[in-house]
């Protein structure tokens, strides 16, 4: 899509929105992307912060989830016969 028309369908966007909260996020992107470049979203995170997130990163994915055998006993009270 050429950047032009883009800019032209954002600010269309925009001016047919009355949602002041997607208007904050909308602004908040902007400025943070616009300021700063080379920035990543961990860059605000203390090293606890990244100790937690690295280590959600590598948890196994299937650590909560249940069996199809474990989920009807789990519900069985709720569904009929």
């Amino acid at each position: 899509m050429q950047t032009n028309k883009l800019k032209k369908e954002l600010v269309d966007f925009i001016e047919n929105t009355n949602d002041e909260a997607l208007l904050n996020l909308l602004k908040e992107d902007f400025v943070f992307y616009g300021n700063v470049k080379d920035a990543d979203i961990t860059d605000s995170l203390n090293d606890e912060q990244l100790q937690e997130l690295k280590a959600l990163s590598e948890e196994d994915q299937k650590k909560d989830t249940d069996t199809l055998e474990e989920f009807k006993n789990a519900t069985q009270q709720w569904r009929t016969k």
